[in-house]
């Protein structure tokens, strides 16, 4: 409702409500908790009047109006049902179920399905016209969602969806009368269309015409009432983008933005295919039990003691033998900030290690050591005040894909110049302009950049290359915005991002895209090192996170085995197995609670759990108190509440300044 905007008395069901003059009928009578069917309309998309069960009574006229489109005025008398209400949505209900293949008892939607919903409440039982029965196409070309025309009922949903939500404009109608059909760009299959896989189109359908390929069967069995919604983050990339979690039975069925409220960001509450489809998945074996490999190479389930013993007696040895500096640590930046700090104590005050550090690294020692001349860095949500986005470093479908749709809307509303730089091949960010570049060719390009920028024209190369038309837009933008995404690994690269900044003057910021979900709390708690990555040969090495195969990669390329290697890891994937000797189960994302970090560092949000862990798993937290329990360390007894503030602490002291946008050096938690 708009702050002093006019108020209009009117009635409806014969009860006298006064409502905002701007209001619809429809949204009048739901504000004064009035139902009245719909099926077009949806409250995150803008009103369209097509369905017509919204009708209603006005003034005892006898052509009856669509209410979400008519808006209300003073003195107005409106009745909601009556028998010729009732028998004008039972017909437009049957004429929907006969123009095409609507046959409830094999639709994947069966039991979660609002036009299925609304016949049980008009008794609609049977058909009372002929049914059509004309053959439309199945699209199942795509990863995520199928697309079933014979159950589309042309309530334009999905279009205002991808228009207003996602801002893609992909889906529009197509062909004319019984032939209409809803397609992907110019009647292209969903795999070869410029789809972007938001799902928008998925959470707004109201029938089975576009379903989730990966939805558990599960979750179309019971009554909504039986479930429960529970609102949440998602933790696949740093944007922590706000969710709604539809658990039954502790299974999760789906996972939902909020796009009714459109929860105040840029995003409009639209969710991305690593929040809605990818979670889903089930990438390797779950690890269910503390594990120990014997001499044998076979892995048998054993105690948490026997395995929290083993484990800590081997590093002691190790310790003993080889000093402190055998001992390594390494942690995925995908954890909350709980778990990093204890992880980060652990490994420092408990065993004393030689080194900590993350899989993501050599990001955060490349931004690090070029840092020199770089400000504070903004927020990612600067894209919608920019009048230039330069991305650098980054395949954005892999990475940050909200961040692709984002672009894709600027460039089609407001005509967001974007350029490109990096090797990026999976980004589809529309209008942009492309300079493919390698990763360790970006310190070089960058450079020539920022040359060019200096220049501002005035010595123009005599042949014009690819960075002159990029040079010329940055130079023209008042707001550039600079993304600089994780392949920006070189203390060079962001040097010359530092250059850029520097020439564009007061107006141009940045936004570092990081690695990880919770890269900005890892490196500033401390768990990042600022020495380069060594390789973890011989010794003890501690690996917390889930992609232990990917940390073995890296920190075993081209050296040897450590003498013994644990992990705290949900899954038990084949490299891990063959190399590790104590498997130690943590749960996943969805499965405990913590608070993260938003890329920028300027804010610190909590995330509840979704879904109980399975049984005899422990939190990731209480896993890592349970080792400074076998010797008796004072953080033994650390409460969850109490390792929390700490964390915030360190967190809220480490703001930022014009000469560091890592860290304040006044508060460095930093690894020395």
């Amino acid at each position: 409702m708009k702050a002093n905007a006019k108020q209009v008395k009117l009635t409806i069901d014969g009860h006298e409500i006064t409502v905002d003059e701007s209001l619809t009928i429809l949204d009048a009578a739901r504000q004064n908790g009035i139902t009245i069917p719909t099926l077009c309309h949806h409250p995150a998309l803008s009103n369209w009047g097509g369905c017509r069960l919204c009708v209603v009574e006005v003034d005892k006229s006898p052509k009856l109006v669509a209410s979400c489109v008519m808006p209300v005025r003073a003195g107005m008398e409106v009745v909601t049902d009556n028998a010729a209400i009732t028998a004008s949505r039972r017909l437009t209900l049957t004429l929907l179920f006969a123009e095409r293949n609507h046959n409830c008892m094999f639709c994947p939607q069966s039991g979660d399905c609002e036009l299925q919903q609304m016949a049980y409440a008009l008794q609609m039982d049977h058909l009372t016209v002929s049914q059509a029965f004309k053959e439309f196409p199945t699209d199942t070309t795509g990863e995520y969602m199928t697309v079933d025309h014979n159950r589309c009922i042309l309530c334009g949903r999905c279009v205002r969806a991808c228009q207003e939500i996602a801002g893609c404009h992909v889906l529009g109608f197509h062909n004319r009368g019984p032939k209409s059909i809803i397609g992907f760009d110019l009647l292209e299959q969903r795999e070869d269309s410029t789809c972007v896989n938001c799902g928008a189109c998925l959470q707004v359908c109201p029938t089975g015409a576009i379903t989730n390929r990966y939805r558990t069967h599960y979750s179309v069995k019971g009554q909504p009432a039986e479930r429960e919604v529970i609102a949440s983050l998602c933790a696949g990339c740093g944007l922590l983008c706000p969710t709604q979690s539809v658990v039954r039975d502790n299974q999760l069925m789906e996972i939902k933005g909020f796009l009714e409220s459109g929860n105040g960001r840029p995003d409009h509450g639209q969710l991305c295919h690593l929040g809605r489809f990818e979670v889903l998945k089930t990438p390797a074996d779950r690890l269910l039990h503390p594990m120990i490999k014997d001499g044998n190479g076979r892995w048998h389930a054993r105690t948490w003691q026997q395995c929290l013993e083993l484990t800590t007696q081997r590093f002691k040895e190790i310790k003993q033998k080889q000093g402190a500096g055998a001992l390594f640590g390494f942690a995925s930046a995908n954890i909350s900030n709980e778990a990093l700090l204890l992880f980060k104590e652990l490994m420092v005050d408990g065993w004393g290690a030689g080194r900590v550090d993350t899989l993501d690294g050599d990001h955060f020692r490349a931004l690090s050591a070029g840092h020199q001349g770089l400000p504070a860095e903004v927020s990612w949500k600067k894209i919608t005040a920019a009048d230039m986005v330069l991305l650098v470093g980054a395949d954005l479908h892999q990475s940050h894909p909200m961040l692709v749709s984002l672009l894709r809307r600027a460039y089609i509303e407001k005509s967001l110049p974007v350029a490109v730089i990096g090797a990026m091949e999976g980004t589809a960010v529309f209008g942009a302009q492309y300079l493919a570049v390698e990763d360790e060719r970006l310190p070089a390009v960058l450079g020539g950049l920022a040359a060019k920028i200096a220049a501002r024209g005035q010595t123009a190369s005599a042949q014009p290359d690819t960075l002159d038309p990029i040079a010329a837009r940055f130079v023209a933008a008042k707001t550039p915005l600079i993304l600089a995404g994780p392949q920006v690994t070189h203390p060079r690269a962001a040097a010359a991002l530092g250059d850029l900044l520097k020439i564009a003057g007061q107006g141009a910021s940045i936004a570092f895209l990081k690695p990880s979900v919770n890269s900005a709390a890892a490196w500033r708690l401390g768990v990042a090192s600022q020495q380069p990555q060594a390789q973890a040969a011989g010794g003890g090495l501690l690996i917390l996170g889930e992609e232990g195969s990917g940390a073995l990669r890296s920190l075993l390329k081209g050296g040897t085995a450590p003498d013994f290697l644990a992990a705290i890891t949900p899954y038990r994937t084949p490299a891990l197995a063959e190399i590790a000797h104590v498997l130690l189960p943590r749960p996943l994302w969805l499965e405990e609670d913590g608070s993260y970090t938003s890329m920028e560092g300027g804010e610190i949000v909590y995330k509840p759990r979704v879904l109980a862990p399975p049984a005899g798993v422990k939190s990731t937290w209480e896993t890592l108190r349970e080792f400074f329990r076998c010797f008796d360390s004072p953080y033994a007894d650390s409460r969850w509440d109490d390792v929390r503030a700490k964390a915030d602490r360190i967190l809220a002291a480490c703001r930022f300044v014009e000469t560091d946008p890592l860290m304040d050096p006044a508060t460095d938690q930093r690894q020395k």
